[in-house]
């Protein structure tokens, strides 16, 4: 079953139509990964950390408006997994009637800041990765 992420929406995501602007739902998408990942240990925000990762590439639908009154949830699951990256896909969704607002995915790579790469994914890192896979 997919990993689910609870968002509040703050009245600094609207925009001037009174919409959670596109930027915003990228910011929730970053806290459900970052709620995802350490959910399932596999990063720690600590100054000896060195490994870590980075967006390669993300697409998003906007299917619907998101309100300020709405309740929204992100639910991410691993679609495919690599040597060095994985997949995530994503739903931005209604808390009460699952109704899709955005959907998408967003392709992580696994990397090194101490040698400036991309580095093969850490095997206890992929299998707790794997507990999320899409059937």
């Amino acid at each position: 079953s997919p990993y689910t992420f609870p968002i509040t929406i703050r009245y600094a995501d609207l925009d001037s139509h009174g919409h959670v602007n596109n930027a915003a739902v990228l910011t929730y998408l970053e806290s459900a990964r970052l709620g995802f990942y350490q959910a399932i240990d596999i990063w720690h925000p600590s100054p000896g950390m060195y490994t870590g990762m980075v967006v390669a590439h993300i697409d998003i639908d906007y299917l619907k408006p998101i309100l300020f009154t709405d309740q929204v949830q992100v639910l991410l699951e691993l679609t495919s997994i690599g040597n060095k990256s994985f997949t995530l896909a994503f739903s931005v969704e209604t808390v009460s009637e699952h109704t899709p607002l955005a959907r998408g995915s967003t392709v992580m790579v696994v990397y090194d800041n101490n040698i400036d790469a991309s580095i093969p994914i850490p095997g206890d890192w992929r299998k707790k990765l794997l507990q999320f896979k899409f059937n």
